[in-house]
């Protein structure tokens, strides 16, 4: 790999960082999603230099382009990643359901309260 397309990597990598950091010291961005990105930032510096290994790797499977061991990892990642989500966003869904029904007995006996 050329030291232009490692320079590239490891500033897209420190770009990352940096944009997580930021949110998370403004708190837009909650703390324990932020992990994730930081790993993901630092994936991709470490990226520059995976080169080597992914070609070995790619020998010792018997995998003839490289790069498709690469893409497989992303692939397993983006899924595990949605799956992540995908539960978070369950278990809020059924916070906000309870949270609203709370809310509405609440108010229920509140109205009843006045009228008597």
């Amino acid at each position: 790999m050329s030291f232009g397309a490692r320079a590239f990597i490891i500033l897209t990598g420190l770009l990352v960082v940096v944009i997580i950091f930021e949110l998370v010291r403004r708190k837009k961005f909650r703390e324990d999603l932020s992990i994730l990105w930081f790993a993901v930032g630092f994936l991709i510096i470490g990226g520059a230099f995976a080169d080597t290994l992914v070609n070995a790797l790619a020998r010792m499977l018997g995998v003839g382009y490289p790069p498709v061991i690469i893409i497989t990892f992303l692939i397993l990642i983006l899924i595990v990643s949605l799956m992540y989500f995908s539960l978070l966003i369950s278990e809020l869904k059924s916070r906000i359901k309870e949270l609203t029904q709370k809310v509405a007995f609440i108010e229920y006996e509140l109205y009843n309260k006045k009228e008597k």
